[in-house]
């Protein structure tokens, strides 16, 4: 083994022996541009509010992690004198993106092949049918039955030089600035994520936006970058009337109006029709009580009762009810791109069928960023809630007790649900193997249930046992009622930006807390996005067969090649998050640990030393 390595050594050798030596000595690397880091720390925008902030410049050789300032250093020490001036842009975008069906256009059905049903086919589909789904995927990506359209909308920029004269970076710098806001309310940034691309992407569309600061640094030579030093969020300013009325409003509870494009779950709605109608199935409809009616103070209670009752008796019965709040933004720009379609499914598509539970509004305030500022003594994991929070809170009910008391601490759109379970001989009209299906249900009374609870390892000590095929054979039905939260803020009346003239926020150097007395009108610009990035994106081919998507999703490279394609958001909430570096800051005031003490530095010289920490 040790004369076959030599060989080889040896054969290595011998094959580089007769190449020619390159004298290296007299050639000099040409050095390489110098680069700046930047971050900035801020206050949230909110309306007829002065916001502090600081931009903080870093030598990307020597980062340090900052809190709500702008600080920029050189790449090299040979730099510390080559950047010329630094000025601080903020600007807000926003984006949208659309995909319907052409006005007469019609997508072709999947149809049955004369395969055979390969092992547990029936378990992902709903049916031991093979269906080919190919001519309905080609359809997909088809350039003449679909509609594409991105669309950017810059609202405004602002600007200021923050450092000029060729300033030292041998060290950072951090230098302070505001941002003056007019009386008008922006929208708040909401964190979402894109509508996952595993396979063909149907029926759709997509908005987003950004409040993104970013430094445009000048170099002596003239050069010019533009480097993105972290982003923001705005709190819109809404007031609350003095007496707030109870609120009482009847909603009916109905299933999801959206339509699935798979065709297995299309095959198993058509079964469920077939064996139990929708003129067969009970209505419902829900009380909601608002004991301070749905204009809530943020940070306040809101509290109420749901009563459910039915109005139309049929074979299903109320299960179970749950009440939740959440945040739906709804694509505005997209329907009107869309309003001259026959695209029947477009708006049911869009605003109903992807979950928006995980969506969140961007506030420094929120418990996403709680553990951040807890001592050390806290117990963490008391605090470790899930990056997205969603209050909901739900029980059994019966129409004996079909009442609902709830008491939230959260926001936006109050949402009610409501299970509903139908008969065991639905179940066996449906079902594809009626021997699965459960012959007995739980038929005890309560004390019955609840001494059977004790002798079954899945119920909890004093909980009645449950029947466990209710839940194979339930339907969701769901109802939602606007709620406002309001934040105070400004006595005056606050406008909205997209009225007409509506003013642009400031952005000036210094520490400068005054408001001003006049603002510029925004002037909005557009950009429609290039058509092949907008068909790159949501033109992209792939299968609605469940079972292939499922592998796609699963395939690693699958996954990156999807990061490649063209994302005019992507830097919408690039770098920090400044309202939350800006609380740092505070925060650390507040228990004592900045400023830092002065030090002694570059011989004798004293310097307030930055808050800091050396990476």
């Amino acid at each position: 083994m040790k004369a076959h390595v030599l060989q080889l050594l040896l054969l290595s050798t011998a094959a580089f022996a007769d190449s020619p030596v390159v004298d290296q000595t007299d050639e000099k690397e040409t050095p390489a541009p110098c680069k700046v880091r930047a971050w900035v720390r801020a206050e949230d925008l909110s309306p007829d509010h002065v916001s502090r902030g600081e931009l903080r410049l870093v030598c990307p050789n020597n980062l340090r992690v900052g809190a709500g300032e702008l600080r920029i250093k050189a790449s090299r020490a040979e730099c510390a004198n080559q950047v010329a001036s630094v000025a601080l842009r903020l600007q807000f975008d926003e984006f949208g993106e659309v995909k319907y069906l052409k006005k007469g256009a019609v997508l072709p059905e999947v149809q049955a092949s004369n395969q055979t049903a390969p092992a547990a086919y029936a378990d992902w589909t709903g049916s031991d049918v093979v269906l080919d789904y190919q001519t309905h995927d080609d359809a997909m990506s088809d350039a003449e039955l679909w509609t594409v359209r991105a669309e950017e909308r810059r609202g405004w920029t602002t600007e200021a030089t923050l450092l000029d004269g060729t300033p030292d970076l041998s060290q950072p710098i951090v230098t302070p600035f505001t941002v003056a806001v007019p009386a008008v309310n922006y929208p708040p940034v909401v964190t979402q994520h894109r509508q996952s691309t595993n396979g063909a992407i149907s029926h759709h569309s997509h908005s987003d936006l950004g409040y993104r600061y970013i430094a445009l640094v000048t170099f002596v030579d003239g050069r010019t970058v533009d480097v993105l030093a972290g982003h923001t969020t705005f709190k819109p300013s809404l007031q609350m009337s003095a007496h707030q009325a109870p609120l009482s409003r009847n909603v009916e509870l109905a299933p999801s109006a959206c339509k699935d494009d798979l065709p297995s779950l299309k095959k198993r709605a058509e079964l469920l029709e077939n064996c139990l109608p929708e003129a067969e199935r009970s209505v419902f409809v829900a009380e909601l009580t608002l004991h301070d009616g749905n204009v809530v103070q943020q940070g306040g209670t809101l509290k109420g009762r749901v009563t459910v009752r039915s109005i139309k008796e049929g074979s299903t019965t109320m299960s179970r009810l749950f009440v939740s709040l959440r945040s739906r933004p709804r694509d505005h720009w997209a329907l009107a791109q869309a309003a001259a379609s026959d695209d029947a499914k477009f708006f049911n598509a869009t605003f109903g069928c992807r979950g928006r539970s995980l969506d969140s509004v961007l506030d420094a305030e929120s418990q996403r960023f709680a553990p951040i500022f807890q001592e050390r003594d806290d117990n963490w994991q008391s605090h470790s809630l899930g990056l997205f929070k969603q209050a909901s809170a739900g029980q059994e009910i019966s129409p004996g007790q079909s009442a609902f008391d709830f008491d939230f601490d959260f926001e936006t759109l109050f949402s009610i649900g409501l299970t509903t379970s139908y008969p065991l001989d639905i179940v066996k009209c449906i079902e594809q193997n009626p021997t699965d299906v459960p012959e007995d249900e739980v038929s005890l009374d309560s004390a019955a249930k609840t001494e059977e609870g004790l002798w079954d390892q899945h119920t909890a000590v004093g909980q009645a046992l449950q029947d466990r095929s209710l839940w194979d054979r339930t339907l969701d039905l769901r109802a939602t009622v606007p709620i406002t939260v309001v934040s105070g803020g400004p006595a005056h009346p606050v406008a909205h930006y997209l009225a007409p003239g509506a003013s642009a926020p400031v952005l000036r150097s210094g520490t400068q807390a005054e408001k001003l007395d006049s603002f510029p009108v925004a002037q909005p610009v557009f950009d429609v996005e290039a058509i092949a990035n907008t068909s790159a994106r949501l033109m992209q081919s792939g299968s609605t067969n469940p079972i292939l998507r499922r592998q796609q999703s699963m395939n690693i490279s699958s996954r990156r090649s999807r990061r490649d394609y063209p994302n005019p958001t992507k830097d919408y909430r690039g770098g920090s998050f400044a309202g939350v570096l800006w609380k740092k800051k505070v925060v650390a005031e507040e228990r004592g640990l900045w400023p830092l003490p002065i030090e002694i530095v570059n011989g004798g010289d004293t310097q307030q030393q930055p808050f800091v920490v050396q990476v």
